[in-house]
């Protein structure tokens, strides 16, 4: 083997794509051909991190330092405050819409099926099940749940209407997408849909822009998927959009999950001023915030952790989850005022 023994050149995390690694000296001529090499977007609805801010509200700083420095002591103090903590038990809302009752029956994995249902059901309790309306659905993979909600729609003998249709928003490459299913689905119908998909991250989404060229009545929110930030990122969309001085808000109606993922730079400021109020006012806080969360969903084990049972961690997991469930809650309310009903509940079991 012949080697030169001084040779200190490294490997290094692509700039693009960190999930692969790069001989330092190589990275120049690497970035020019890398496949993960962001594309230019030339969208008009495309503005990098327009969501990352909320438009004309100054933002909630977080104090930077602990007053404990002990990650224990810390652990024990926040558990304290959580244990301190009591909310009004969730009300249930789990309704089955018949337009999907042949779905229900054919899929053996009734977890997705049933939280769709359970979702277009209580649209149409609200009142926001019309095909007069633009459903946006963010985070939307495929596009499934807005293909069965407009199946749901077609149950219904719906008229023509030039302001119905779906906005697919998502930043994955998705195969197998509904979107020319949905149109298909309404071939034997007059209702033809508008459906205009893209693929781009929430944080640089330009709301306002993205829907300037249909026509719009109403704009419906939904997302049966939303991980953590991404549903904070949401909210900024719509809230530093046009749609609310525009009267043509309808609603919204998000599946939250993973709090675990939250991102304290992306809350809106109303939700910090909240988690600040409770107790949890530093950066360090809010992580440990998220890492209790965890707890909710952990395997069940016999074995005790910081001094507690299985049972004592999911309740303090239960209610950390809470907790930023209702400083978005409390955000929601305090922008809106009472012009709009904000309510959270259970969708599913």
């Amino acid at each position: 083997m012949i080697h030169d023994p001084d040779f200190k050149d490294e490997r290094i995390p692509c700039p693009y794509d960190p999930n692969h690694t790069v001989w330092k000296k190589d990275l120049n001529q690497h970035l020019k051909k890398c496949n993960h090499k962001p594309k230019e977007r030339t969208e008009s609805w495309f503005n990098l991190d327009f969501n990352t801010h909320l438009k004309g509200t100054e933002d909630f700083v977080f104090e930077d330092i602990d007053e404990e420095n002990d990650d224990d002591k810390l652990m024990e103090k926040y558990i304290s405050i959580l244990k301190q903590m009591s909310f009004e038990p969730l009300q249930y809302k789990i309704y089955q819409h018949e337009g999907l009752e042949s779905r229900l029956n054919e899929k053996s994995n009734q977890k997705h099926p049933i939280q769709q249902n359970s979702i277009i059901a209580n649209l149409d309790k609200m009142g926001l099940l019309n095909e007069s309306f633009l459903f946006l659905e963010f985070g939307c993979g495929k596009g499934e749940l807005s293909r069965y909600l407009n199946q749901c729609i077609l149950q219904q003998n719906p008229s023509n209407s030039s302001t119905y249709g779906f906005g697919l928003i998502d930043r994955g490459k998705n195969r197998l997408k509904a979107d020319s299913k949905i149109i298909s689905d309404c071939d034997a119908v007059e209702l033809t849909p508008q459906v205009k998909r893209s693929k781009i991250d929430i944080k640089d989404l330009n709301l306002s822009e993205f829907i300037s060229d249909l026509q719009v009545n109403k704009v419906v929110g939904i997302s049966k998927h939303l991980c953590g930030a991404a549903t904070d990122l949401t909210l900024k969309s719509i809230l530093n959009s046009t749609i609310l001085e525009q009267d043509q808000f309808g609603g919204v109606l998000i599946a939250m999950c993973c709090r675990h993922a939250c991102s304290l730079e992306q809350l809106l400021p109303q939700s910090k001023k909240y988690l600040y109020d409770k107790g949890f006012k530093t950066v360090k806080s809010f992580k440990i915030l998220k890492k209790l969360v965890s707890w909710a969903v952990d395997k069940k084990t016999e074995t005790q952790q910081n001094g507690l049972s299985f049972e004592e961690r999911e309740e303090i997991g239960l209610t950390a989850r809470r907790l930023i469930d209702e400083s978005r809650v409390h955000a929601l309310r305090s922008i809106l005022g009472e012009q709009y009903k904000v309510e959270i509940f259970c969708l599913i079991p």
